[in-house]
C-alpha cells in the first residue's frame, strides 16, 4: 500500500513541477530535515474538505486507483498528502518524512539503533527512495532520499509546514535515536520535554520531544491568526488536544481533524499583536 500510494504521490508531483519550477524547492534537503507529510485517513474526501475549508487549499479529487490519494496545494504549490488509512489502522495517522542522502545506510543505522522496519526500502523511479520505521519510542517516521522530487514546495510560509513535534512513549529513547541517526542536539525544556536542533545554525528542526501514551508526529502549519484559525477549525469539527500555548518565539495549538488525524497550527511571534 505504501509503495502504490507513494508512486501516485510522486506522479502527481511531476505533473505540477513543470508548471511551478520557479517556486518549488528543488534542492535535496540536509539529512534529518523534515521534507514531506502524509495523513492516512479513513475518509479522504472529508479530510480534504476540512483542510480546504480551513485554510483555502486547492485539493483535487484523488485517483480511485490509489484509494483517493490526493496532494494538497496552496498557490498551486504542493503542501502535504492525504491518503487512505492502512488496513487495520485504529485511527487516522500522520507520517512525517525526514530527508536522507543514503536511504539504505540510514535504514540500516536506524535498525541498529532499535528502530523497527515497517515498509521499504522502495524506489519511486525518477523521484526517490523511501522507507518507514517505528523509532524506539514507538513513533512512526519515514525517510526520503530524493532523486527528482524533494518534498513540500516551501516552509515557513502561511499554510506550509513550519515546525514538528515528536510525541513519544519514551522521550529519552526517541531523542537518543535522532541524535545518533542524524546528529540532532537536544536541550531540556522542563517537565521532561526536550528541544531538538539540527545543524550549526541551531534551527529547531524537530522542535520538541514530548512524552505521550499515543506516539505520533505533529506537523504545524503556519498561520497569521492562531486564535481565529483554532476557532474555525473547531467549528469545522476539529478537536484541540493541547493549547493554545505561548512560546518566546510564537504561539501553537495541537489539534485533530474530525477523523482524528493529528496536526498543529503555529503563529510566529512577528505575527502576534503587541502586548499593552
Amino acid at each position: 500500500m505504501y509503495t502504490l500510494l507513494t508512486s501516485y504521490m510522486w506522479t502527481t508531483f511531476t505533473s505540477r513541477e513543470d508548471r511551478h519550477a520557479m517556486t518549488a524547492r528543488t534542492t535535496p534537503q540536509s539529512p534529518g530535515t523534515p521534507t514531506w507529510l502524509d495523513l492516512w485517513v479513513e475518509d479522504v474526501p472529508a479530510t480534504a474538505a476540512f483542510f480546504r475549508d480551513l485554510l483555502g487549499y486547492g485539493i483535487p479529487d484523488g485517483s480511485p486507483e490509489f484509494g483517493g490519494y490526493t496532494v494538497v496545494h496552496r498557490d498551486d504549490r504542493y503542501v502535504f498528502g492525504i491518503g487512505p488509512a492502512m488496513p487495520g489502522s485504529a485511527h487516522d495517522v500522520a507520517t512525517l518524512y525526514l530527508a536522507t542522502d543514503d536511504l539504505r545506510a540510514t535504514l540500516a543505522r536506524a535498525e541498529s539503533l532499535g528502530a523497527r522496519r515497517v515498509a521499504g526500502p522502495t524506489e519511486i523511479p525518477e523521484h526517490g527512495h523511501m522507507a518507514v520505521v517505528t523509532d524506539p519510542g514507538g513513533v512512526t517516521v519515514a525517510f526520503w532520499q530524493a532523486t527528482g522530487v524533494v518534498g513540500y514546495a516551501a516552509v515557513d510560509e502561511p499554510g506550509f509546514p513550519c515546525w514538528q513535534d515528536c510525541l513519544t512513549g519514551d522521550v529519552e529513547r526517541s531523542a537518543a535515536f535522532y541524535r545518533d541517526l542524524f546528529g540532532f542536539t537536544t536541550e531540556p525544556m522542563g517537565d521532561g520535554v526536550l528541544l531538538a536542533r539540527l545543524g550549526d545554525d541551531g534551527h529547531f528542526t524537530i522542535g520538541a520531544c514530548i512524552e505521550t501514551d499515543d506516539p505520533h508526529w505533529v506537523s504545524y502549519l503556519l498561520v497569521e491568526d492562531l486564535d481565529a484559525m483554532t476557532e474555525r477549525a473547531q467549528s469545522l469539527g476539529a478537536s484541540v488536544t493541547m493549547g493554545p500555548m505561548d512560546l518566546p518565539f510564537g504561539r501553537f495549538v495541537h489539534l485533530t481533524t474530525p477523523g482524528g488525524a493529528p496536526f498543529g497550527l503555529f503563529q510566529g511571534a512577528d505575527a502576534m499583536p503587541a502586548q499593552a
